[in-house]
């Protein structure tokens, strides 16, 4: 878990220093480049890297109470046009395997305090075929999560990242 403690401190240090100077500089959202790292209300890490094409990439560290695959980071991938981001994650990194995949569909909003949420629906499918069974429904769901902004100058020296929100 120290790992994933070390690796989210590292994301998180980067991501909001840009963003705020890119709402600032007036630059359009559907342009920015770059890493975001956002949390939703359960405690869930989301860290979003997106290229100038709008190809995202990155992880999600699933927090929820309740759930299976908890604590570890699991490979995302999807895209952004303009305020809408869709990704998917396949539950399976090499440490931990639940049979499941999630599609997500966000629309970011900007907040009066200068900061940005993505509202988000889910919809998540089971990744094994069942032989003889009645097919396996679809979970659905809505989570919240917010930007992670930071007035704190970085305490590396490492590359400045540009960010989406």
């Amino acid at each position: 878990m120290s790992i994933v403690t070390l690796l989210l401190a590292s994301v998180l240090w980067q991501t909001g220093l840009p963003a705020a100077r890119a709402a600032e500089e007036g630059a359009p959202l559907e342009i920015a480049g770059g890493t975001s790292t956002w949390i939703s209300r359960h405690g869930s890490v989301l860290v979003l890297d997106r290229e100038r094409d709008g190809v995202l990439q990155g992880y999600l560290i699933n927090n929820s109470p309740g759930k299976g695959c908890r604590g570890l980071p699991y490979a995302l991938h999807g895209r952004i046009i303009e305020r809408t981001i869709t990704f998917q994650v396949t539950w399976r990194n090499g440490v931990e395997d639940c049979p499941r995949q999630t599609e997500w569909r966000a629309e970011i909003r900007s907040l009066e305090n200068g900061s940005f949420e993505l509202h988000a629906e889910w919809e998540q499918f089971s990744t094994v075929i069942a032989i003889g069974l009645n097919h396996d429904e679809a979970r659905r769901g809505k989570d919240l999560f917010t930007l992670q902004m930071s007035n704190e100058p970085p305490q590396s020296n490492g590359p400045e990242v540009s960010v989406i929100p």
